[in-house]
């Protein structure tokens, strides 16, 4: 196998666009805070609850599908955005049906969660052990109180400004020659 170097640059290219658009969905869509902030706080008590391998794996798909989803949901945004500039009511629809793909997805997620961690025994003793142990408290404790903040201010500048404006250059009245 020989190695080409504008193909591996290529690839980093193309990886770099793909990270540059999740951490642009990060910045600005609060719904996808809220996932990252749920999925800690679900991960960290997962290790104290001891799912297995499988189980991980389950978790893992499950977690990925919501910010996936999430992430297409912005991307639909954005490209209807692009489309109207006034308000359009196959706009209007293209955006709640996306918006309720993530919600759907959200809801399977939470029945994957009742189904993983279902045993209540475990569950009760797995919160009686949070409960009775310091560190684990402030931690929980400390990962609420930043993850509140993460959710409302995230990444935005102080001054709210509309992403369309932002990313989108004004039209120019010069022709292009």
């Amino acid at each position: 196998m020989k190695f080409n170097n504008k193909e591996f640059k290529g690839l980093v290219k193309s990886f770099s666009y793909a990270f540059r658009g999740i951490w642009f969905c990060i910045k600005n869509e609060r719904n996808m805070r809220i996932h990252i902030t749920a999925s800690v706080f679900i991960l960290a008590f997962s290790f104290i609850y001891g799912l297995t391998p499988n189980q991980y794996a389950i978790l893992a798909l499950t977690l990925g599908s919501v910010m996936m989803c999430e992430l297409v949901n912005t991307a639909i945004e954005a490209v209807v955005n692009l489309t109207s500039d006034s308000y359009d009511n196959l706009a209007r629809i293209a955006k709640d049906v996306a918006a309720g793909a993530v919600l759907l997805c959200a809801i399977a997620a939470v029945g994957v969660g009742i189904a993983l961690f279902g045993n209540w025994d475990k569950l009760f003793a797995t919160i009686q052990q949070i409960i009775s142990t310091p560190w684990y408290i402030i931690g929980f404790a400390l990962w609420l109180v930043l993850g509140i903040v993460f959710i409302f201010h995230g990444f935005r500048p102080k001054e709210h400004t509309d992403t369309v404006k932002i990313y989108r250059p004004k039209k120019s009245n010069t022709k292009m020659k």
